[in-house]
């Protein structure tokens, strides 16, 4: 594999992942939170990460081989 595709593919993982653990805290332990006007805002927020993270995982692999090649 590439190793900058690989780097690429290993950047966007590691927001989604941060993105994915901040919404299960504010999901489902909500209570830990304690008072956070802005909650709404900050789910917002994090699910953009969570979706732009997925694009952009979604279109290195339509666009791109293992070896880093325009495919298609």
């Amino acid at each position: 594999m590439n190793l900058l595709r690989k780097a690429a593919i290993s950047h966007y993982s590691a927001k989604r992942d941060e993105a994915l653990a901040t919404l299960e805290v504010y999901f489902q332990r909500a209570a830990g939170i304690g008072e956070h006007s802005k909650l709404l805002a900050e789910v917002t927020q994090w699910t953009e990460v969570l979706a732009n993270a997925d694009d952009c995982l979604q279109a290195l692999d339509n666009h791109f081989d293992a070896d880093g090649r325009v495919v298609g």
